[in-house]
């Protein structure tokens, strides 16, 4: 039998969703995808994700692809899906057919994270689901060149993750980190400072970009310069730290 595969590109706000993957007790994105879609054709759709994120955890560009017995015109659903999924935080962006050959999850090259943060008590309450407010003033801020010279290539990230019987491996290789600070007008109110760290790798462990935030949102604080951070990472010297807030993380 036939089969049409079809490719989805999303995007998520968390604070709704108990995490992306299917649960049977629990609001998730594929789960209300899957509902959404299986509604709209009158028939069980499958989403096959190309990962999966924790409670919270917001996505601006995510993809899963769907098998379906039939080929249909995208554009013709389109507005029918996102008037019924806005409602919790979730927009399709495209829908595209694709081989039988493509694997959302397994076809994927690279993953990139982005932790939002910001010292800065005048954030907007309307942003607080979407950036996490750092109560202690930073005492000095990391460079793109220091963070990729802490991270960037193979590393072994057994200490910066959470441990999961399944895991085989706790090697990653990261491709590039990025540290950008830019200023935000908000709707009423004084220019916020913000900042971003991004982080392109070909694969994550379990919550080990929260892990590596962790790790540098403490050093901010608390030290003034990279050289503990670098004991921490290098020469596995340790250091207590808490996990990073889920709401920066996207």
């Amino acid at each position: 039998m036939d089969r049409f595969r079809y490719l989805f590109k999303l995007s998520y706000h968390g604070v709704l969703f108990s995490g992306s993957q299917k649960q049977r007790k629990e609001q998730t994105v594929y789960g209300v995808l899957e509902g959404l879609l299986s509604r709209l054709f009158h028939n069980d759709v499958t989403c096959v994700p190309c990962g999966r994120t924790d409670v919270g955890v917001h996505a601006d560009q995510s993809y899963c692809h769907c098998d379906f017995l039939f080929e249909f015109e995208p554009k013709n659903i389109m507005s029918s899906l996102n008037k019924a999924s806005l409602k919790y935080g979730l927009v399709i962006h495209s829908i595209q057919m694709v081989p039988q050959s493509f694997h959302a999850l397994s076809s994927v090259k690279s993953r990139r994270y982005n932790y939002y943060f910001t010292f800065d008590s005048l954030v907007p309450t309307y942003l607080l689901h979407s950036i996490t407010l750092v109560s202690k003033p930073a005492l000095f801020l990391p460079t793109s060149s220091e963070l990729s010279r802490l991270l960037k290539g193979n590393r072994n990230f057994f200490s910066l993750c959470n441990y999961s019987a399944s895991t085989k491996t706790y090697i990653r290789f990261i491709y590039d980190v990025e540290f950008t600070s830019f200023s935000y007008q908000p709707i009423d109110g004084e220019c916020v400072q913000m900042h971003c760290i991004s982080v392109c790798a070909n694969g994550f462990l379990y919550k080990m970009m929260r892990h590596i935030m962790g790790i540098l949102l403490h050093s901010m604080v608390n030290f003034t310069n990279m050289s503990r951070l670098n004991d921490y990472v290098l020469i596995n010297r340790p250091f207590v730290y808490a996990l990073a807030p889920v709401q920066g993380l996207r």
